[in-house]
């Protein structure tokens, strides 16, 4: 689990649905469809706290050397592309990530309370290891009931809940590309959102720091869809020799 750096929240969930992998998962896009509008949903760089494997949550920790370094290579891969917004959670570790994408851009940013990681409550601070120790038979619980919220902290249908607002203003903003600079479960459940996909099943998806995801809103006449380009690529992080 250290190495994944899935420590802002949730972590051990059962297996995907879908064969992901570490780079990207591809879909199948028909030549009769244009793209409108492609959204590049961003995880944070890693933190000190990902690497010992502590849950921040609200805790507003930034980026380390390595997480600093993860982002300004994501912002150098996409360098070239034309970024017209950026939507931001305020957490530090979400906006240094924003930053480092935005250098080549300076592209205008909102920044979406929201957007904001899950609130964890009484473990934050804690090592996961901690928490499945000390919260055995909850935590076990928790893990597969998407309506449980973490003792003082929240659920993720209360993270999927309060997200809408801010998937709704980025879907209601253009066309054109945008990014979106968020966390490990804010993500599912902005995911969980675009695609329509049970909250429960989204929780499913893995997120690695500083992976880039990306959305098409495609047109066919009058018709729009929204489809999944790739998920979870961390590609961009592997320098060339």
């Amino acid at each position: 689990m250290s190495s994944s750096g899935e420590t802002d929240a949730e972590i051990s969930v059962p297996p995907p649905l879908l064969p992901l992998t570490e780079k990207a998962v591809w879909f199948i896009i028909p030549a009769m469809e244009t793209p409108l509008q492609q959204i590049l949903l961003v995880r944070h760089g890693t933190t000190e706290h990902n690497e010992r494997d502590i849950l921040q949550g609200h805790i507003d920790n930034p980026l380390n050397d390595r997480g600093q370094t993860e982002v300004n290579l994501l912002g150098d891969f996409l360098r070239d592309e034309t970024i017209g917004k950026i939507y931001t959670s305020p957490l530090l570790r979400a906006m240094q990530t924003c930053d480092a994408i935005n250098r080549y851009h300076q592209a205008p940013v909102t920044v979406i309370s929201t957007f904001t990681e899950v609130d964890l409550g009484d473990w934050e601070g804690m090592t996961y290891a901690a928490v499945k120790s000390d919260f055995s038979e909850f935590h076990d619980r928790w893990v597969v009931d998407p309506a449980i919220p973490i003792p003082n902290g929240e659920s993720f249908l209360q993270v999927f809940a309060r997200v809408k607002a801010g998937v709704d203003e980025v879907l209601a903003g253009g066309w054109g590309t945008v990014v979106i600079c968020g966390h490990a479960t804010v993500n599912r459940a902005i995911l969980a959102h675009l695609m329509k996909i049970d909250p429960a099943s989204a929780r499913q998806f893995r997120q690695r720091n500083a992976s880039l995801s990306k959305f098409l809103v495609l047109a066919n006449g009058r018709d729009r869809r929204l489809v999944i380009d790739f998920w979870n690529s961390v590609a961009h992080l592997v320098k060339e020799s």
